[in-house]
């Protein structure tokens, strides 16, 4: 049986399947993320509701690629070290083919480059584009009051509130601004949004 499989070659082939699977599906991720991004520059009447849904999508899609990165490399990895034990097995082999050695060292490799060449952080601008297309509509949403109508203190606490309220759901949703969470920060929060509405 361990010839068999040492001569049908089913671990280099397995091996290169699961290279093969990692690129299609950092392809597949990447143009995903490619669309949703298409689909949401066109302009959304809520804003906070399209905020939220591109950090969610883009912290899942991420972690995506990462999982197809390091997944296929380290099952590589292992079938390479499963073919160097079993080679030691089969009597009539003298030693590993370099086409194990060679592959096993190309799918990693190959696998972060395109991890690399596929990487969409660095469009984080578009995102915070749309934070602050979110920002400036709530801003234009308090000038618009009235000057003799201006908010009291209360309402403008409702409104720094409700602004605080929409970030820490945010972070709450598990993205990049999680650790937002603490007292001070939040006070520190709410002061700039204060700063901000005068």
């Amino acid at each position: 049986m361990l010839e068999k499989i040492m001569n049908l070659h089913l671990l280099l082939y397995a091996m290169t399947v699961l290279g093969w699977l990692g690129v299609l599906g950092m392809l597949a991720t990447h143009l995903t993320y490619r669309r949703l991004i298409r689909k949401n520059t066109g302009m959304q009447t809520n804003l906070k509701e399209k905020w939220l849904n591109l950090w969610k999508t883009r912290d899942r899609l991420l972690s995506r690629m990462n999982r197809l990165v390091w997944y296929p490399s380290l099952f590589c990895t292992v079938l390479l070290g499963l073919a160097f034990f079993l080679s030691g097995r089969v009597t009539e082999w003298d030693g590993l083919p370099l086409g194990y050695l060679y592959v096993g060292a190309i799918v990693p490799t190959a696998l972060l480059l395109l991890r690399q060449a596929l990487d969409f952080t660095y469009k984080e601008e578009l995102l915070m584009n749309t934070l602050s297309d979110y920002v400036e509509h709530v801003r234009t949403w308090v000038e618009e009051v009235p000057a003799a109508e201006k908010p009291s203190e209360a309402e403008k606490e409702e409104i720094v509130e409700h602004i605080a309220d929409s970030i820490r759901q945010t972070a709450a949703a598990g993205s990049h601004f999680s650790r937002m969470l603490s007292p001070e920060e939040e006070e520190i929060m709410r002061e700039i949004i204060r700063e901000f509405m005068e």
